[in-house]
C-alpha cells in the first residue's frame, strides 16, 4: 500500500500542477493569466487605428504602434463588450479618453466607442469593441488569432470591418529584406 501512495503522489502533483493554467489562454504564461485585476492598463489621450498586412492575414487592424487588434465573437456590433474582470487581463480592451482617429486606409466613419462598466471608453470598429491579446509582445504578432477563449473564438479584425478568420497564430514575422546595403 505505502508503494501505492507514493506511485499516486508524483500523480497528483502533475494533476495539481496542471490545473494551475486553468484560467491562461493559449501563448499566455501563467503568471499573466493570475495578475490582478488593476493590470489592464489606462486609457491613452487618443486611439489612432491603424491598418498592417501579413501575407497569412491580408491587411488588418493595429494600433499605432503596430499591436494586433482583435474582436471577440460573443461580443455582437453596436453593444457592450462581453469581456470584464478577467477576461480583460488576457484580452486588454483598447480605450482612448477621445474619440479615435483613421490611419491611411482606416474607414473613420467605421470608428467609435462604447463605455465599459468601469467607465472607460473603448474603441470600436463597425461597432466590434477592439482588444489586444496580452500574450502579443511585439509589433505584428498574432498570438490571440483564432483563439478559443471563454467559449467563442477572437479574431483580427479587417479594415472592412469583418472578423478574418484565415491564418493560424503567429509571432511577428521577420524584418522583410529590402535588398539594400548597410
Amino acid at each position: 500500500m505505502t508503494a501505492a501512495l507514493l506511485m499516486a503522489a508524483p500523480l497528483t502533483l502533475l494533476a495539481a500542477a496542471d490545473s494551475s493554467t486553468d484560467g491562461a489562454v493559449p501563448g499566455q504564461e501563467a503568471a499573466e493569466a493570475s495578475k490582478d485585476l488593476e493590470s489592464v492598463p489606462e486609457p491613452i489621450e487618443q486611439a489612432r487605428v491603424e491598418q498592417r498586412q501579413q501575407d497569412d492575414y491580408g491587411a488588418y487592424l493595429t494600433d499605432r504602434e503596430g499591436m494586433s487588434l482583435y474582436m471577440f465573437a460573443m461580443d455582437e456590433p453596436g453593444s457592450g463588450s462581453h469581456c470584464e474582470q478577467s477576461c480583460a487581463i488576457a484580452w486588454p480592451p483598447y480605450t482612448s479618453r477621445q474619440s479615435p482617429q483613421a490611419g491611411e486606409g482606416v474607414d473613420a466613419d467605421q470608428l467609435g466607442t462604447i463605455e465599459r462598466e468601469d467607465g472607460t471608453r473603448q474603441v470600436t470598429y463597425a461597432g466590434w469593441p477592439l482588444y489586444y491579446f496580452s500574450g502579443d509582445k511585439e509589433a505584428g504578432d498574432a498570438l490571440g488569432q483564432d483563439v478559443l477563449h471563454l467559449d467563442a473564438p477572437w479574431y483580427l479584425v479587417s479594415p472592412a470591418g469583418e472578423k478574418i478568420e484565415q491564418g493560424q497564430r503567429q509571432s511577428a514575422p521577420g524584418e522583410p529584406d529590402t535588398g539594400a546595403e548597410d
